[in-house]
């Protein structure tokens, strides 16, 4: 791990601090993050913690605001530090840090997107070794939000293929939203089918699936 590039990065951050922005959630005027104190306030954190998963908050509220403006806003990175610091929480909960690579859930369309980016940059504060090409994924399929638990399943079965590198290794697997388990299960077990050793999986938020099975 370069020492120089995380303070590098902890440097930016303070930077960005300076900058007045408006609160996602309710408009009020921010520095440096993306939710004010009251809206930060009514953030649902998750205490969900099970068989090697953890995430730290529910897609609910003013937490779903910032998710969807890092995912799909022009000016996403206003909630980059906000959403990498409850990474990082989620990661605490796992209780386990030795790690041989963090990787991301990956995209079929973009080898580099925003939730790789996210992941990269968490990988460096967590002092663990970023590798995204340790998985991909081979096929496209479609929009997870819109289908059916059972559906989802489907969807996704054989969509992502591991490297061999990964044999023996304990991987830490991130992903942005955690619902059915769907994605997160198909990826595990390609890493799983390459010989990884153990995989864990990290997710920002959780969400309550509601549609019928």
């Amino acid at each position: 791990m370069d020492s120089f590039s995380k303070k590098l990065y902890l440097l930016k951050r303070f930077g960005n601090s300076l900058f007045t922005y408006d609160c996602v959630s309710c408009g009020r005027p921010v520095q440096g993050k993306c939710l004010c104190e009251k809206c930060s306030e009514k953030v649902f954190y998750s205490g969900n913690y099970y068989n090697g998963f953890a995430c730290a908050c529910y897609y609910k509220g003013a937490a779903k605001k910032a998710m969807l403006r890092y995912k799909f806003a022009p000016d996403y990175k206003f909630c980059f530090d906000t959403l990498l610091r409850w990474l990082l929480l989620a990661y605490e909960k796992l209780g386990e840090k030795n790690f041989d690579a963090v990787v991301p859930v990956p995209s079929f369309e973009a080898k580099k997107t925003r939730l790789s980016e996210l992941s990269e940059k968490f990988a460096l504060m967590a002092e663990l070794p970023f590798r995204p090409e340790f998985l991909r994924k081979i096929r496209k399929t479609e929009k997870q939000r819109e289908l059916s638990a059972s559906e989802r399943r489907l969807n996704i079965a054989g969509a992502f293929k591991a490297d061999a590198s990964v044999s023996g290794k304990k991987i830490l697997l991130i992903d942005d939203i955690f619902t059915t388990g769907s994605t997160a299960a198909e990826c595990a077990n390609a890493l799983y089918d390459k010989g990884a050793e153990k995989v864990f999986v990290v997710t920002i938020f959780k969400t309550i699936y509601e549609k019928e099975v």
